[in-house]
């Protein structure tokens, strides 16, 4: 377990499954992950396997420590220990923690992981520019935006870029 002062990062668990797929198919929370289809409980099923069993590519649950809830998820994707780099990917499944800071907490719980624990140099991620919660987040925590894919993302009739973020480790 990683803690902070107010969320711990923690190991997936059989039970989070279901509140997990809930999260998912919410119409608010895929609009801002890119989502386009509802996901079945059988691809999901599947989905949640895989990522518990990944090896370097780990998955967290973002748990809120006073309670004991899960209230998001976090992790890697196409983590390389040869060029020590990563990308992460988060979100908060539960709108009630929605801007209060919890995101901002565990992305640097990931970040200190990443780069103290792994000896990453470099972590980056991919956010669509209409997210300005979420960039607003990452910016807090040290992430600089490195480019943009134009018109990437089409959503309700309109083109929306994708932007490029990452933090390199300085130390």
């Amino acid at each position: 377990m990683i803690n902070g002062e107010r969320i711990s990062l923690r190991a997936i668990q059989r039970k989070d499954s279901d509140r997990i797929l809930n999260w998912v198919n919410n119409s608010e929370l895929r609009n801002l992950t890119g989502g386009i289809y509802p996901v079945s409980d059988i691809e999901h099923e599947i989905w949640f396997r895989d990522k518990a069993l990944e090896k370097t590519n780990k998955l967290f649950g973002i748990e809120k420590r006073d309670e004991q809830a899960l209230i998001g998820i976090i992790g890697f994707n196409n983590t390389d220990f040869i060029n020590r780099s990563t990308e992460v990917y988060i979100y908060l499944g539960e709108p009630l923690y929605w801007g209060k800071g919890m995101g901002t907490e565990a992305l640097q719980l990931m970040i200190n992981f990443a780069f103290e624990e792994l000896n990453l140099h470099r972590i980056s991620l991919t956010v669509f520019s209409y997210n300005s919660r979420a960039i607003k987040s990452y910016e807090k925590v040290g992430f600089i935006k490195e480019g943009v894919l134009r018109d990437s993302i089409y959503k309700s009739g309109k083109y929306y870029d994708k932007v490029i973020m990452s933090i390199i480790n300085t130390k």
